[in-house]
């Protein structure tokens, strides 16, 4: 059986390499084949990347997460119809899994986009603002959470996270994990000013006697590439460290070194959104700095510690963060929900179940 991962975006951002893999490990048994825009697409997800969109396959499956973004509030942009056009390709043998619905997608972009998704064989979003829109509006839609919860690390990855650590010359019991991103018109956030505040919480960490790592989440495209934040950040802040998982060892996938270190280490303070799932998943309790919908959600379900990201005060968010040093995170009831919510889209599709 071959089934097709469709808006898929690329691996260089290690969430959505986490979602790729993620479907891998649900599916042993399926051929799957996507398309990514990377140039050299990581090879050890488990997924045959393609030079085109998947066609002629059993079945699809639309991946990602805020893809449904729509920067030009008033009207539709190219590569929001791009999309669409991946879930009008075959409907009835098309699930939607694990993506949000961000806010800048409304007025005419979230009617086209309601209108494609009650043609659907499912859907299945992860954030309850997403599920209460579209239920609103019409679209049977099943609430979960986000695939990447499926996953586990590996002792490999386990010994290059330590090697990793030991080259920044860092003991784990007091490293402090920080991922971050650019911000664009996507999400309403001064880059600046998130660059000053963020400094700022690693001079507040070093005070408290950690050493502050900002990890490469993405190296993508655009205000998706961490690289140039961290390295402002670093400046205004020279104790911080710089980990980036994507010049490591070939044989580990990016996300899976990142489980292995937040396993590690003594904290993680997560701005990006799958910084906090994959500590969870690695069974850790994050500090989650969230900056959108999905993240909230996350807060809130899950009772997690945290606080809007525009909201951040570094000195009177310091004594919850430094609470959350070695909280562990029972991972296992998220694990299997998501699980049998995938199984239940698999079962709206004709024939493949």
């Amino acid at each position: 059986m071959r089934i097709g991962l469709i808006n898929a975006y690329s691996t260089l951002n290690l969430g959505d390499a986490a979602i790729y893999s993620a479907f891998r490990k649900l599916l042993p048994d399926v051929e799957l084949v996507g398309c990514v825009q990377d140039e050299c697409p990581d090879a050890t997800l488990g997924v045959t990347f393609l030079p085109d969109r998947p066609r002629n396959c059993d079945a699809y499956v639309s991946v990602g997460g805020d893809i449904f973004n729509n920067s030009r509030e008033w009207s539709v942009t190219k590569a929001f119809l791009n999309n669409l056009v991946e879930l009008r390709h075959s409907p009835k043998r098309t699930i939607l899994f694990g993506q949000s619905i961000p806010r800048s997608c409304h007025g005419l972009s979230f009617l086209l986009l309601q209108r494609s998704m009650k043609r659907l064989a499912a859907v299945c979003v992860r954030d309850a603002e997403s599920h209460q829109r579209l239920c609103e509006a019409g679209v049977h839609a099943r609430l979960s959470y986000d695939i990447a919860f499926v996953l586990e690390s590996s002792p490999l990855a386990t010994a290059r996270a330590r090697q990793g650590l030991e080259r920044l010359g860092i003991d784990p019991l007091q490293a402090a994990v920080l991922s971050v991103r650019g911000f664009d018109s996507m999400y309403g956030h001064d880059n600046d000013s998130f660059v000053d505040r963020m400094a700022r919480l690693s001079h507040e960490l070093s005070g408290a006697g950690l050493k502050p790592i900002v990890l490469i989440q993405s190296a993508a495209y655009g205000s998706d590439n961490d690289l140039e934040v961290a390295a402002a950040i670093q400046e205004r802040a020279p104790g911080t460290a710089i980990l980036n998982p994507f010049v490591d060892d070939s044989a580990v996938p990016s996300w899976q070194l990142a489980m292995a270190l937040f396993a590690l280490v003594d904290s993680v303070i997560a701005v990006r959104f799958h910084t906090a799932v994959l500590s969870l998943a690695a069974g850790r309790v994050p500090y989650h700095l969230h900056y959108s919908n999905k993240g909230r959600d996350l807060c809130r379900r899950l009772d997690l510690p945290g606080c809007d990201l525009a909201s951040l005060d570094p000195v009177s968010a310091l004594p919850e963060i430094l609470a959350t040093r070695g909280r562990l995170f029972n991972h296992q009831p998220v694990r299997e929900q998501v699980g049998r919510d995938f199984q239940w889209c698999l079962d709206q599709l004709p024939g493949v179940a």
